[in-house]
């Protein structure tokens, strides 16, 4: 099993929206709202590191008011 950890910047008022979208996504393990620098920080997770690829760019990357992420993979 493949995780990555994904922080999120959105475009303002996207919160809610996204925040829906991401938890019923295949893939996606979990979704918090933070307060600072980003505004999400996202759990992936899959079989392989194609999945975990797979889901952040198609899934998350591509969600409207999405303006950029940080991956962060993790390794144990």
């Amino acid at each position: 099993m493949e995780r990555a950890i994904v922080l999120v910047n959105l475009s303002p008022g996207s919160e809610e929206a996204s925040i829906s979208a991401l938890k019923g996504m295949a893939g996606i393990k979990s979704v918090y709202q933070l307060y600072g620098l980003y505004d999400l920080l996202v759990m992936v997770e899959g079989a392989d590191d194609q999945a975990v690829k797979t889901t952040i760019a198609e899934g998350l990357r591509s969600r409207p008011g999405v303006v950029s992420t940080i991956t962060m993979k993790i390794l144990s």
